[in-house]
Parts: C-alpha cells; sequence; structure tokens
C-alpha cells in the first residue's frame, strides 16, 4: 500500500508539474502575441505572431533620433517596417513603452507623459481589451468580443495581402480612404512625398506626388486589374470591389511564394518582395525609364517600354462617333488619359471614344478595325483608332476622292503658311511701329507658328526678339504658352486705371479676363522698375517648371518689343499684407485661417527646398508676396529673385544683395550669403507678422529701441509672449498655441543660420504637438538705423542686438 501510495503521489506530482508547465508556456505562448488588458510593451521587449511570421516593437531613426513603434517581418535582418503606428507623432527617446490604458486603448508614452493614441481612429468602448499581432501583419485591438481597430486600416508604405486601399463610408458625410505614403527617405519613417491611392470616381490605382503631379498605374477593365509595369506583379492576384458603400483594391499571394507585398518607397518606385522559403527578394518598378525622374518631373511620368501590340499602342484620330450597339465594354468615371490606358492595356481593343463636353466615360471597342467603317457614324465627335489613321470604306472611288481632297487641302494650307511667314517676316524687316499692324501680325504670325508648334489655344508663339531673349536665360525648351501682346491688351481693357490692382517691384498689376472667361493676373514690367530682363527671365524660367497648390501658378507670357508681361492665375483676395496690416480687413483672419495660412506657406517653402524638380532659395519672401485665393489657401508668388540650387550645393555668395529689409537674414543682408536658412529666417518673420498684426520695420519706426522681432524675444524671455497676440483676434485659441507659434518663429530667426531649423523640422513641428520644441537662442535683431539718400542710391545700415553697427558692403537692392 505504502509503495503504491508512493506512485500515487509521484504521479500527482508529476502531473501537477506538467500542468503548471503547460500553462506557464501557454500564457508565455500568448504573451509573445498578445498584449493583455493593462499591459505593458517596453522598448527593449517586441511581440512575436504566432507563426513567428512578423514582430512588433520600436525602432529609431538613426538621423532624427526619433522612435517608433513598428511592425516588420521576424526573419528580416533590417528590420524594415511594414506599418508604423507613430509618423506623426515620434517618440523622444528609449523611455518609451505601449501599453493599453484602463479605457482600453492602445497609448505609447515616452518621458515627456503625454500619451499618443494609436488607435485614435477607431477608440474603445469597453476596458478590457487585448491586442495581437496576427500572422497577416494585421495588429488588431478586440474588446467584449468584437474587433474596435486594426492597424490594416490605417496603412503606412506597405500594401500587404488582404489589405484595402480605397474608399470607405460612401453612403455617410465623411468618407474615409485608405492610401499608402512613402517614407521621407530609407530609414525614417515620417512622411514623404509620395502617396499610392484609388481615385474616387474611377476604378484606377495612381502615384500622387506631394505637389499634385501623378500617374495612373492600373486600371480595373470590368475583368482584371491592369498595370502600366511590363511583366509586374507576377506573384499577386489583384481584386476590385465596389458598390454604394465601399470602392477599393486589395489582392492576395498566387504562385509558390510564402507571401508576397508592395512598397511605395521613399522615391515614388513601386518595390515588390516576395518571401519564400525563408528568404526575401524584391523586384522594383520605377514610374519613369530613369527613378530619379520621379522626383525632378513636372508631371510623373510612366515606363516608356516597347508596346506588346502588334498594331502598337499609339491611336489615331477619325472624326465620327460609335453608336451604342458598337459597344462592346462601356466604363463610367473615366476621362481621355484613363480611357487611352485602358485600351492601350489590351491589345484586343481596336478603339476608344469618350463623351463629349468635358464629360467622363469611356466606350471601347473590340471587333474588327476594318469593319469601323461600317460603324462609325457620322457627326462632330472623335474616335481614337489603334494604329494607322486610314479607315477602310466600302467605296474604293470614295477613299480616292477622300484621299484627293486631302492632298488639295493640305497642298492649300501650305500656300498660306508659306504666304503669310513670307509676311511675317518681311514686316519685322520693316519694324512697322504702328499699333493696328502689329495687333494684325501678332494674329497672323501668331496663329502660324502656334500651328507649327503645337502651343495651345491662347498662346501665340515668340517672334525673334523673344526667341532671342529666352535663349539668352539658357534655357531653349520653354513649354511656357507665351500670348500676343492683342490679347492682353484685350484682356486688360487696354491696362486701363480701374483694371489695375496693385504695384510691386516688377511694375503694375491688372486684372484681366480671357475670352473663355478666365479670370487672370496680368504683371507688366515698367520701364521704371529696378527689375529687369534678366529678373523676368528668371521667373519664367522657375516658376513655368515648378507645380504645388501653395504656389501661384503661372500661365503663360508675352514678350512684344520692349514689353515683358507675365501672366498668372487671378488671386480674388490680393495678398497677406492687404489683409494684415489693414485695421478692418485683419479682423477677417482668426486664428484659425492664420494657421491654416502659415502652414500652407511653410507646405510651399518645403516644397521649393526639398520636392520640387529644381531646388530653389526664394530669397524674398514676404507678406506681399504671399497671394490669397477664394477660400484663403496661401500661394508663394515673385520668383525673380529666386535662385536654383545644386543638388550637393548648400549656400551661395553674391555681391548684389537683393530682398526686402525686415525679412533678411543676417548673413544674406550683411555678407551675401543665401541657403536654405535665409528663407527660414524670412519665415519666421512672416509667422511672427501674422501672429501680432504688425509689420517689423512699421514697429520700428513706431519704437525707435527695436524691431518687432526684438520686441518678440524679450516677451518670450519675461514669458509675457501672450502680449504679442493680434488685438483684432478673438478668444479662439489657447495659449499653449499661441506660444508654441512665438517659439516656433524665434527658433526660425536664430543669428546664426546653422542653428535654425529646416523647412522639414518646421514642418514637423507645426503637424505635431507632441514634439518638443528646443529652447531657442538669441535671434538675429536687425534694425533700420538710417536711411541716407544720395544722387540716386541709398545706403543702409544694420546693427545687430549687441548694438555693434556694421555696414552692408554689398550692393542693397530693397523692393
Amino acid at each position: 500500500m505504502a509503495k503504491n501510495g508512493a506512485v500515487t503521489e509521484g504521479s500527482s506530482s508529476s502531473i501537477l508539474v506538467f500542468i503548471i508547465s503547460f500553462t506557464f508556456f501557454t500564457w508565455l505562448s500568448q504573451a509573445l502575441e498578445t498584449i493583455s488588458p493593462r499591459g505593458v510593451l517596453r522598448n527593449n521587449e517586441t511581440l512575436v505572431s504566432a507563426g513567428g511570421v512578423f514582430e512588433l516593437g520600436f525602432f529609431g531613426d538613426p538621423f532624427s533620433g526619433y522612435r517608433f513603434l513598428g511592425i516588420w517581418f521576424k526573419i528580416d535582418t533590417n528590420k524594415k517596417a511594414v506599418w508604423v503606428a507613430n509618423r506623426e507623432n515620434p517618440l523622444v527617446d528609449t523611455t518609451c513603452f505601449l501599453q493599453i490604458s484602463d479605457d482600453g486603448n492602445l497609448v505609447l508614452m515616452d518621458r515627456r507623459q503625454i500619451p499618443v493614441i494609436v488607435n485614435s481612429g477607431g477608440l474603445a468602448t469597453v476596458g478590457s481589451t487585448s491586442a495581437t499581432l496576427l500572422d497577416s501583419g494585421n495588429l488588431v485591438l478586440r474588446g467584449g468580443g468584437n474587433l474596435t481597430w486594426q492597424s490594416f486600416d490605417y496603412p503606412s508604405d506597405t500594401y500587404l495581402p488582404g489589405m484595402k486601399l480605397g474608399w470607405f463610408g460612401l453612403t455617410t458625410d465623411q468618407p474615409r480612404i485608405q492610401v499608402l505614403s512613402s517614407w521621407v527617405g530609407p530609414l525614417s519613417p515620417l512622411r514623404g512625398a509620395f502617396t499610392l491611392g484609388v481615385s474616387y470616381n474611377a476604378p484606377n490605382m495612381s502615384v500622387y506626388r506631394g505637389d499634385s503631379a501623378h500617374v495612373d498605374i492600373g486600371f480595373w477593365d470590368g475583368n482584371q486589374v491592369k498595370f502600366i509595369f511590363k511583366n509586374s506583379f507576377t506573384s499577386l492576384n489583384f481584386s476590385y470591389v465596389s458598390n454604394e458603400h465601399e470602392s477599393y483594391f486589395t489582392f492576395n499571394t498566387i504562385g509558390n511564394y510564402t507571401m508576397s507585398w508592395l512598397v511605395l518607397d521613399s522615391t515614388g518606385q513601386i518595390d515588390e518582395y516576395t518571401l519564400y522559403n525563408q528568404s526575401i527578394s524584391s523586384v522594383s518598378h520605377s514610374l519613369c525609364e530613369d527613378p530619379a525622374e520621379v522626383l525632378n518631373a513636372t508631371a510623373l511620368c510612366s515606363n516608356s517600354t516597347s508596346s506588346a501590340c502588334k498594331e502598337g499602342d499609339a491611336f489615331s484620330v477619325v472624326n465620327g462617333f460609335l453608336p451604342s450597339s458598337a459597344i462592346v465594354k462601356g466604363l463610367t468615371g473615366l476621362g481621355f488619359r484613363d480611357c487611352e490606358f485602358v485600351c492601350q492595356s489590351n491589345c484586343s481593343c481596336t478603339a476608344f471614344a469618350c463623351p463629349e463636353n468635358g464629360k467622363t466615360g469611356c466606350q471601347l471597342y473590340y471587333g474588327n478595325k476594318h469593319d469601323l467603317s461600317n460603324i462609325i457614324a457620322k457627326g462632330g465627335g472623335l474616335v481614337y483608332v489603334r494604329g494607322n489613321v486610314s479607315i477602310p470604306t466600302r467605296n474604293g472611288n470614295g477613299s480616292k476622292r477622300n484621299m484627293l481632297w486631302w492632298i488639295l487641302a493640305g497642298s492649300a494650307v501650305l500656300i498660306v503658311l508659306i504666304l503669310v511667314s513670307i509676311r511675317c517676316f518681311l514686316q519685322r524687316r520693316k519694324r512697322i511701329p504702328t499699333a493696328q499692324v502689329r495687333s494684325q501680325d501678332d494674329e497672323a504670325c501668331g496663329n502660324v507658328e502656334v500651328t507649327m508648334l503645337q502651343m495651345g489655344n491662347n498662346a501665340t508663339s515668340m517672334n525673334e526678339e523673344a526667341a532671342a531673349k529666352l535663349e539668352l536665360s539658357g534655357d531653349k525648351n520653354q513649354e511656357l504658352p507665351m500670348f500676343s501682346f492683342s490679347t492682353i491688351e484685350t484682356a486688360t481693357n487696354y491696362f486701363a486705371i480701374a483694371n489695375m490692382i496693385g504695384e510691386g517691384g516688377f511694375g503694375p498689376v491688372y486684372k484681366g479676363n480671357l475670352p473663355q472667361g478666365e479670370e487672370i493676373a496680368v504683371k507688366r514690367l515698367s520701364k521704371k522698375s529696378g527689375q529687369g530682363l534678366m529678373e523676368f527671365k528668371n521667373e519664367i524660367t522657375l516658376i513655368s517648371k515648378l507645380q504645388h497648390r501653395n504656389l501661384v501658378r503661372l500661365l503663360g507670357c508675352c514678350i512684344q518689343g520692349e514689353e515683358n508681361i507675365l501672366v498668372y492665375e487671378y488671386m480674388p483676395n490680393r495678398s497677406l499684407d492687404s489683409f494684415l496690416f489693414d485695421s478692418t480687413k485683419r479682423a477677417l483672419l482668426d486664428w484659425k485661417k492664420r494657421v491654416k495660412i502659415i502652414e500652407g506657406i511653410a507646405q510651399g517653402i518645403l516644397y521649393l527646398h526639398k520636392y520640387s524638380r529644381l531646388k530653389i532659395i526664394h530669397r524674398d519672401l514676404k507678406t506681399s508676396n504671399i497671394l490669397l485665393d477664394n477660400d484663403m489657401t496661401p500661394k508663394i508668388s515673385d520668383f525673380g529673385m529666386a535662385r536654383i540650387f545644386g543638388e550637393n550645393e548648400n549656400r551661395a555668395k553674391t555681391n548684389k544683395v537683393v530682398g526686402t529689409f525686415g525679412y533678411m537674414s543676417p548673413e544674406y543682408a550683411m555678407d551675401g550669403l543665401f541657403s536654405e536658412k535665409s528663407d527660414v529666417f524670412s519665415f519666421g518673420i512672416i509667422v511672427l507678422e501674422i501672429l501680432s498684426g504688425k509689420k517689423n520695420i512699421a514697429f520700428f519706426e513706431l519704437d525707435q529701441s527695436q524691431n518687432l522681432l526684438g520686441h518678440a524675444w524679450n516677451l518670450w524671455k519675461e514669458g509675457r509672449s501672450m502680449e504679442l497676440m493680434d488685438s483684432k483676434l478673438p478668444n479662439s485659441c489657447s495659449s499653449s498655441e499661441v506660444l508654441r507659434y512665438v517659439q516656433l518663429c524665434l527658433l526660425c530667426v536664430q543669428g546664426r543660420a546653422a542653428d535654425r531649423p529646416t523647412m522639414s523640422d518646421v514642418i514637423l513641428m507645426l503637424s505635431n504637438e507632441t514634439v518638443a520644441l528646443p529652447r531657442p537662442k538669441e535671434p538675429a535683431m536687425l534694425s533700420y538705423i538710417s536711411t541716407t539718400d544720395g544722387d540716386s542710391s541709398k545706403s543702409k545700415q544694420l546693427g545687430q542686438s549687441s548694438q555693434t553697427t556694421l555696414s552692408i558692403i554689398s550692393v542693397v537692392s530693397g523692393r
């Protein structure tokens, strides 16, 4: 009995050990993939999905030192995150941790003890929740047996199988869009310049750049998704779902691969990754033949690969329209370019047509091209036929008559072109100055040259003098439309005083109306202007290559004799200074509008410095050069003083300092040195004026002891920055917001250029209130000491806060 009893006791102990061990390892297994209610994940800890596919933990940005919570493949030695929780709210040190708070939400914290809610898009409704990392790479938060939130609804730069890109909640007042956003660089997950998304009203996928330029990379043609990349995405099976509630693309992995996925990288390329036999491989699909062109091109481009279709991808135009009986498939919501791409993508597509009058829609024809002559009906529309333009007809004689007609018509047009060209040449030789002859010749020569150069409806081409002027600028491939002087005269009612809306250093600005009704702003170089042909050409060279919602759009120019004219989009609310420094209109700028204006200006400058095809330093940023559209969206204008920097160029020096007193950085005003930090200084002054409603220089004229910048610095040191706020502002902002913006201003105007933030840093500070701002150093408090009038010039001296008076040796051109 004793023996049996001993055996029983030992068995019980073994069973007890087994149960404890099983329970422990079961708990440990769950702990690896799940954070339990009120659980904590610290900086050096990770979660691993049940199958060991994905890992969640903290990683750092080697450049900024910020910490981020991310998910990466467990076998990836580089730990490149496929999802990042806090791109907009980076943590500042390694004391960071993730926890499930008492209210059931996923919260990130660091030493600042400022909570960042990861699931802010879907807050928990119960206090007892748990977060689990799945083998799909999806982090899910569940509470009460229900799904509360999932990371797949908030993608970063990576498109994983099962993830959806598109529009959701279409029947609600606020539909939600899911897109990919590139990293700012290969190692920094901050939001970059490119976005991969789905059009709201068309089944196409597009890559967008920060300036809204975009390229369509794929379409749903009704049967399958097709992409522009040759032999692309062979391991992915895409599908498109569209109903009244949602419209999205998704995919799954096909073939022998364990998993395949896409990444929108920091240069705009689409990288295709595959996981096979515990090894990751990748293929890059560039939107351009040269990947560098994605960042530099004015409009994004697509690969110009050789056509796989027998008759190529080019389409010829035939007058007429496709009757509904001939349409094999019709697609709604597509414009011309989209329709062309859909037809190009399928070699069986013989022709396509689009509705007239700007309507969207796509009519595709998949029949025999030789039958088109029997199908295309007469009418004023256009049908685009793949390959050769000639469409066989049922009557051979009719074909010959058509060919003869085209020969005669072509000969007549050629004779007219030759005669008019001779007349233009003779007229230029005579240089007849009368307005009447000039106007007639403008129309005649313009029509000929527009036909030859294909420059558009409103544009007329350059005369020889204009061409010579533009060649001097070093850019012989101008893409900018040229307006005739007679068109500009008509648009502005012959430069009527009533149409004059302002005057700057360049000359007077007039409001005008083109024949189609489009409102324009016409800037006419004055003979008395301090600027000349070089500044005029500089503006054409630069702004014609720039496209951004916060930059004014240049529509064209006119060069005729001594006339040098720039044509812009019309800004109905004029310039920012007309609001800020007007005692009545200033009250219209509430705090929300001022913040919107500040953020828009910052985005425009960041584009110039970092994301435009040319790296540009503006050199003359000021409130009068910030224009406002109908919605009070700011647009930077006047690029006459701007300079192009090389990719690796950081600063330059000039012997002619140009700009506006009160906005110039000290190193530029005194030594002629300018860089990105010069524009940052000017931005700081602009923000200071927006906050206070006072001019930097005008303030000094009222108080001889200091300028507005010095006044702001003293108030900040004394903890009285709220006194800087515009008295016209209602109580629509918190004191913490005001103090943050004042501190940002002072960071931008520090005396040493190296101490000032970059515009990327400024954007981060503006968009992320949790980012701690460093303490600013003493600003460069330049004061307008004296003005001495000479015979034809003005000399100025600027003093620093140390009260040392310095003379500007460089030639200064105030504007």
